[in-house]
């Protein structure tokens, strides 16, 4: 088993750590605090070929891998650990990509290049106001009009980006997983949309929306959305009629991967604080370092987030297999590894993120000290998006044990 990168991956990871030291790291709080607009850190990204790494030179992409992805987010969550900046970056992995899949070929030649230039932005509308995990059975509607235009009607909740898209040059749209069959035709009867709210540089009737006020990861917005009417043109379908189950699950794989990586980064970036803080802190004339109370942790933590991190890599090493076309490696693998990264990686992260601030003690409760930012920013992942803990868990049990168990 070879452990290391490639020279290719090697050259990617010190070109992205180099731009996020130089770019990202040193105004991260201000993207925090609302005072560096993300949509100015998209173009930044857009610049230096960090959007839509996996996607074909084709529509604007680097032809990448999602193991270059999982590299790049860890390192724009460690230079900005509130995950803003990372965040960002991995839904434009995962979500473009799909559409890259299973969208129509006019569609990915406007809006890809857009995605990857940080002047289009592409989110996921799934979650609505009665659940989020339970996709089988949402209940926002598309509707058929003659001539081939649909209008979609109904709620989702906790969508990232909208008002990025709105403020983006050219907007963009999320993938909106709607019904199109029957109610108890449950995931038989799913149809996905690359819903746009803003085409080239026009907004769309038929929606409305708001912000809510998060307790953390400020820089990045995530909201409510209302869709009374929005048009879709039928080229907008992903995939098939009542066939979209799959092409969402898709990119719930993906994301969950790269998600993985960038709860690394933040992890990392904690402990290489509390590092620092523990042995320069002086309690009863000895550093806090000293006392294994606080050493055997830290080891532990140290230990546990280089296992995770191996996971992380290993889940987009097994998405690269099976989209490179290697027939032993299923999309069900891709499942698996992609849940277990995120069950993995994001539980340490925040594990890790109490620990330090235990060890800062009180002096972790102010903002001046940064710790806390970061873990708020790691709780939006460990309470949900992408699937919470428990889904994970569960895709894993069925995984593994077998849906006739579980």
């Amino acid at each position: 088993m070879d452990f290391g990168l490639s020279r290719e991956d090697k050259l990617f990871l010190e070109s992205v750590r180099a731009f996020a030291e130089r770019v990202i790291a040193p105004r991260w709080v201000e993207i925090d605090e609302r005072k560096w607009p993300i949509e100015e850190v998209a173009a930044r990204l857009g610049e230096v070929g960090l959007l839509g790494i996996p996607l074909s030179s084709k529509y604007g992409g680097q032809d990448g891998t999602f193991l270059q992805a999982a590299l790049a987010a860890e390192e724009l969550a460690y230079a900005d650990p509130s995950l803003a900046t990372a965040v960002y970056m991995l839904l434009e992995t995962a979500w473009p990509y799909v559409v890259q899949r299973y969208g129509r070929e006019e569609v990915k030649g406007e809006v890809l290049p857009e995605v990857a230039r940080g002047r289009a932005f592409i989110g996921i509308g799934s979650t609505e106001p009665q659940g989020g995990s339970d996709v089988a059975s949402v209940q926002t509607k598309a509707v058929r009009e003659d001539g081939g235009v649909w209008r979609l009607y109904g709620e989702k909740n906790m969508v990232t980006g909208v008002s990025t898209i709105l403020n983006l040059p050219y907007g963009g749209g999320v993938v909106a997983i709607t019904r199109t069959g029957r109610p108890e035709e449950k995931h038989r009867g799913v149809t996905v949309f690359l819903a746009m709210l803003k085409r080239r540089g026009r907004v769309s009737p038929g929606f409305s929306h708001r912000d809510w006020e998060e307790v953390g990861r400020h820089g990045l917005p995530t909201g409510y959305l209302m869709l009374e009417g929005l048009p879709v043109e039928e080229v907008f379908m992903l995939g098939e009629l009542n066939g979209g189950f799959k092409v969402a699950m898709e990119g719930f794989n993906l994301a969950r991967t790269i998600i993985g990586a960038a709860s690394i980064g933040a992890a990392r970036w904690l402990m290489d604080r509390a590092l620092e803080w523990i042995k320069q802190r002086v309690v009863f004339g000895r550093p806090i370092a000293s006392y294994q109370a606080v050493s055997f942790k830290f080891a532990e933590l140290y230990a546990r987030l280089e296992a995770a991190r191996l996971a992380v890599y290993k889940a987009a090493w097994v998405a690269d297999r099976h989209y490179g076309g290697d027939p032993a490696f299923s999309m069900q693998e891709v499942a698996t590894a992609g849940a277990s990264a995120k069950f993995l990686a994001v539980s340490l992260a925040v594990e890790v993120g109490l620990e330090v601030m235990k060890w800062f003690g009180g002096a972790s409760y102010f903002k001046e000290t940064n710790v806390a930012r970061s873990l708020l920013g790691v709780l939006s992942y460990y309470v949900g998006a992408e699937g919470a803990e428990n889904i994970l868990k569960l895709i894993i049990a069925r995984n593994v044990v077998g849906r006739e168990f579980v």
